[in-house]
């Protein structure tokens, strides 16, 4: 996370202290302008006064909360300008770049900023809703009271398609103009010399597409598109991936105040979000297919003439009531099934089939009619065990 930050403040002014030195990155520049540090002094004021508001109205409209970033933009805004004027005052003079007041104004141009691009896209976090307009709830519906034969009845009417549609609209306005914002921090002098930097800026722009995309998926799924949406979702999946391996694994907790930093667990959530949306509109996409399918088969008159019960997975054809005349077939016949042979081989030692006679040991007589009786021998009985069936 990259935040502008002062220090080393020695008089104030306005109620507020005037720093004289700004950090950005790990590096550490003198404010070599007088207006420079006010313009601070009134920006740090201004964020305390923010967070406070923030944190002490929760329950405040998103378009209050936006109003209140107006005094950090003015302040932020003032304190880009002066650095501006005081680069141009040095270009005037013809001062080197390898100067120490250029390279320190060039530091605090790219640090002032960066901190009002940052402040341009918290506020339009704010109009964008909770959760950086991750989720899409239906708005609060109007009731309206009839009475009908002395009952007060409550009639809840559902949010219209067509001001859904407006709201994501909306969203997807506030997207591009923060994608934008997003853009143009890299064509801040100095910034694209900075390769981690630019990555970690195109990490932050990727989260914000993934949003974008996920919401224009929305609109699509309100419309009963669902394979553009499918689309789309598959798309915001891989921006949000692309989001999540450029963020460090150290990265702080959300502030209270948002800004343009997106956290790890942020990152992972939308994620995770996003590969479950990808799974459920891939199942409506299906759906369609199927359906479609059985439109074709039930136009070319291809309907399976089956009872009910063989085609229980099968997709219902539309249009095509349920045959309560064929639900099983009656009456039935014989028919193989599949089993387990072991079980039928197991039984046969307990179970009289029919036709199956019953095992006699008969005595022989010699065959010249003199029948000698012989002393019966016992018989070994037969081992039974799991596989010798005993037959």
């Amino acid at each position: 996370m990259t935040r502008l930050t002062s220090e080393k403040a020695t008089q104030t002014h306005g109620g507020g202290q005037v720093p004289n030195t700004v950090q950005w990155r790990g590096r550490v520049a003198n404010i070599v302008d007088a207006s420079i540090g006010q313009s601070l002094s009134q920006v740090s004021t201004a964020e305390k006064k923010l967070g406070d508001f923030l944190s002490s109205s929760p329950a405040t409209s998103t378009r209050d909360k936006a109003a209140a970033y107006d005094d950090v933009l003015i302040a932020s805004q003032d304190a880009a300008d002066a650095t501006r004027r005081a680069i141009d005052e040095l270009e005037k003079e013809r001062v080197d770049e390898g100067d120490a007041r250029m390279q320190d104004l060039r530091v605090t141009s790219l640090a002032v900023n960066y901190a009002l691009v940052s402040w341009r896209v918290g506020r339009n976090r704010v109009l964008i809703g909770s959760q950086d307009g991750s989720t899409f709830d239906d708005r609060k519906p109007k009731s309206s009271k009839r009475q009908k034969v002395d009952v007060k009845k409550t009639i809840i009417k559902e949010e219209a398609r067509g001001n859904k549609l407006a709201r994501l609209r909306e969203r997807v306005v506030l997207y591009d103009a923060t994608i934008q914002s997003i853009e143009s921090i890299k064509e801040l002098r100095g910034a694209m010399r900075d390769e981690s930097f630019v990555q970690e800026v195109d990490g932050k722009k990727a989260y914000f597409q993934a949003l974008r995309c996920f919401n224009i998926a929305l609109s699509h799924t309100l419309t009963s598109n669902n394979v553009n949406a499918l689309a789309l979702v598959s798309r915001a999946s891989e921006y949000a991936r692309k989001c999540l391996e450029s963020i460090p694994s150290d990265s702080p907790s959300p502030a209270n105040v948002p800004t343009l930093d997106v956290t790890k667990s942020q990152a992972q959530g939308l994620q995770t979000q996003l590969q479950h949306a990808v799974y459920r509109t891939q199942a409506l996409v299906d759906i369609e297919k199927f359906h479609g399918n059985a439109v074709i088969a039930a136009s070319k008159n291809m309907s399976s003439a089956k009872p009910l019960v063989r085609r229980l997975t099968d997709f219902p054809t539309p249009g095509v009531n349920v045959d309560l005349e064929n639900l099983v077939t009656y009456p039935p016949k014989l028919e193989p099934i599949p089993v387990k042979p072991l079980f039928f081989d197991v039984a046969w030692n307990y179970i009289d089939y029919p036709g199956r006679a019953e095992e006699v040991v008969e005595q022989k007589a010699q065959s010249n009619g003199n029948a000698v009786e012989k002393e019966p021998r016992e018989e070994t009985p037969k081992k039974k065990g799991w596989f010798g069936f005993g037959r």
